[in-house]
């Protein structure tokens, strides 16, 4: 019995040492990962081993972690085993996802303790490079078949033009001398319009006198460098309520071209007379006529200055400056009316808008006002007007210089300044003389002797006093020239042995 009993014992010891060491050789041949995990503020770490409870269902390791985003500070939030069939292949454990959601990563891996270490290298994109390079060749593919397109339809049109061009007589270019007028030009045009001969001259190219059907009409020629001349002007011209008596007539504008040059052409009246310059350079005046012209001048420029509201018809029109206000640009028609032209430089004043301050010394050196010449410009309306009204006073003493009415002799035309500075003053001399020394033109004694003329002259120098304040407005001068030519020749002859003052009525009505 005995012997039984100790038999029995070493076999159920056997049994134990043999199932310990299966459980032992199991546990050796297990997948082992790291694990970490926190539970109410404690946090451990250890070994886990993984048993696979499905032969399917492979079994690796796992870490979770964070990264602060100022400091840079990784923190490992859970580490242990994880089942997964497919993703978890990799013998290391790195996350490679291209955007963290909330600063969390993760990754996993196969193989023992290969969640010891833990890294984020997110994958390059390269979708996009593709998507750019298909882009850029589509864009090549693109450029190329434009140009290609666009070279076509060149030579189509320049063909087309060249067919054109030998099948009637062409105007190609401005001629630098008058040309013949039997054998003017038809230009390409909608406007069949007949160049005749050159009438002036200028920085922004050629006046041509030309004919438009039964109408006789002036075509001003700029080039291409003067193109913004030219859509200034025509931009005054379409103004509302520009179409006045005393402002010259625009029928149109068009842009010409052709095999050798591209030319902008501004179609208006033409006025018989030409420009006052060159009028007065041909002509004395009687004091008739210098009242009707210097009165409808003003008549204009005044139009001009003027901000006129708007209607239920016509829309504001808003005060302008000319900026180059002269005789040059100041044309008489066959009565000899006054209207201004010339509006390349002139700047429009919208209600609301503030004119900017980028408005240099622009216009004719000799017609400049003290303040433009001293580049001391306020740049408000009132202030821009008031630059005209300086050079209205300089035309109208050019006016007088050339009037029969004081009896005596007259002196040819001289242009402002020109007696005292010569033909072509530099920017100096105008500052020299005109700002520091306050040179005005010479008023000779003979126009002080006539009470007409004398009123004129001092309305001048109301025009161009130092002060661009003290200068009168447009208006101004309009109603004292109105009331001057309402007068007739003979009431200035009355007394004019015994006294140089005006007749008592208009001495009055000119105050």
């Amino acid at each position: 019995m005995r012997g039984l009993m100790h038999f029995l014992f070493y076999f159920s010891l056997l049994i134990v040492i043999k199932g310990s060491l299966s459980r032992a050789r199991l546990a050796d041949g297990a997948l082992k990962c790291v694990s970490y995990q926190c539970k109410d503020g404690e946090c451990k770490e250890g070994i886990d081993v993984c048993e696979e409870t499905e032969p399917d269902r492979p079994v690796g390791c796992f870490v979770v972690w964070t990264t602060n985003n100022v400091t840079n500070e990784v923190n490992v939030t859970l580490k242990g085993c994880f089942t997964n069939p497919t993703e978890c292949n990799n013998t290391e454990c790195i996350d490679t996802t291209t955007f963290v959601k909330k600063n969390l990563n993760y990754c996993c891996c196969r193989g023992s303790m290969c969640n010891r270490e833990h890294k984020w290298i997110p994958e390059a994109t390269k979708a996009p490079e593709a998507v750019q390079s298909v882009e850029a060749e589509s864009g090549v593919v693109l450029i190329m078949f434009i140009s290609l397109g666009s070279f076509l339809i060149a030579c189509v049109v320049l063909a087309g033009i060249y067919l054109t061009h030998h099948k009637q007589v062409m105007f190609n270019e401005i001629p630098t001398v008058e040309p013949d007028i039997s054998s003017s030009s038809t230009n390409i045009s909608h406007r069949p319009i007949d160049l005749k001969d050159i009438k002036a001259r200028g920085r922004f190219g050629v006046v041509w006198r030309a004919q438009l059907g039964n109408q006789e009409v002036a075509v001003k020629i700029f080039p291409m460098q003067e193109r913004q001349s030219w859509i200034t002007e025509q931009e005054i011209f379409k103004l509302p309520r520009m179409n006045h008596p005393n402002i010259l007539e625009f029928i149109g504008c068009e842009k010409r071209a052709d095999l050798a040059s591209t030319d902008f052409w501004l179609i208006t009246a033409y006025c018989e007379n030409g420009s006052l310059c060159d009028f007065l350079k041909a002509h004395t005046v009687s004091w008739t006529e210098l009242c009707k012209i210097a009165t409808t001048m003003a008549r204009g420029l005044t139009h001009l200055h003027e901000e006129i509201q708007g209607t239920r018809t016509d829309g504001l029109k808003p005060s302008i400056a000319h900026r180059d206000f002269k005789s040059k640009n100041v044309l008489l028609k066959a009565d000899l009316t006054a209207c201004i032209a010339d509006f390349g430089l002139a700047l429009v004043f919208t209600p609301g808008k503030s004119c900017g301050d980028t408005h240099g010394q622009v216009g004719t050196r000799r017609y400049m006002a003290p303040e433009v010449l001293e580049g001391a410009i306020n740049f408000t309306r009132d202030a821009f007007l008031r630059i005209d009204v300086y050079a209205c006073g300089l035309v109208l003493w050019e006016l007088v210089s050339r009037c029969t009415v004081h009896g005596g002799p007259v002196d040819e035309y001289r242009l402002p300044f020109e007696a005292e500075l010569g033909p072509h003053p530099t920017l100096e001399e105008m500052q020299e003389n005109v700002v520091m020394k306050k040179l005005r033109p010479r008023i000779f004694d003979p126009w002080r002797h006539h009470p007409g003329l004398i009123a004129i002259c001092e309305t001048m120098e109301d025009c161009w006093d130092h002060d661009a304040e003290a200068r009168l407005s447009s208006s101004c001068v309009l109603e004292r020239l109105s009331q001057y030519a309402r007068f007739p020749t003979r009431q200035f002859f009355v007394a004019t042995n015994t006294t140089n003052e005006l007749p008592q009525k208009l001495a009055t009505e000119s105050l």
